[in-house]
């Protein structure tokens, strides 16, 4: 039997979501359409997610991200690779049963965002239905959401 870490308060996301952001989110004028697959690959010391979003029914970005636990470190860490051709490597700043928060550091860091910090963040809402969201911060300014997309489990 496998040792229970973490990770386990979040296998409910295992399966399709299909989500959607308000108007305005994400640097995008109108509403983003997302949808996401969660499975454990390669293995169920991971959580790997597939998400494509569109607006006006054009793609605006696919991505790849891979969830696991650090048990050396204690922390959730991740990383998400985006079709912009970037990778974040996504650190748990803090977390609880119902959410976690990452700091991310971009590889490379796109020149829009030099001097500009990053965080991310999953919120478990129900067993049905989730928030993912992105929040920056310049200087030692406080983080300010940069959006949020609301899904809900399909199958």
């Amino acid at each position: 039997m496998a040792k229970k870490t973490p990770l386990d308060e979040w296998r409910f996301l295992i399966g399709k979501w299909k989500g959607k952001t308000k108007p305005g989110q994400f640097g995008v004028k109108g509403v983003i359409q997302g949808n996401l697959a969660f499975e454990c690959e390669p293995s169920s010391l991971f959580i790997t997610a597939k998400e494509d979003n569109r607006c006006d029914g054009e793609l605006i970005n696919k991505n790849i991200s891979i969830l696991f636990y650090d048990s050396a470190e204690g922390k959730f860490k991740r990383k998400t690779f985006f079709s912009y051709g970037f990778v974040n490597n996504e650190v748990e700043c803090e977390s609880t049963g119902k959410e976690i928060k990452f700091d991310i550091t971009m590889e490379p860091t796109a020149k829009q965002y030099e001097g500009v910090r990053q965080r991310s963040y999953i919120r478990k809402l129900s067993d049905v239905r989730i928030a993912t969201g992105l929040e920056f911060a310049k200087g030692k300014e406080e983080y300010k959401n940069f959006g949020e997309a609301i899904f809900e489990k399909t199958v």
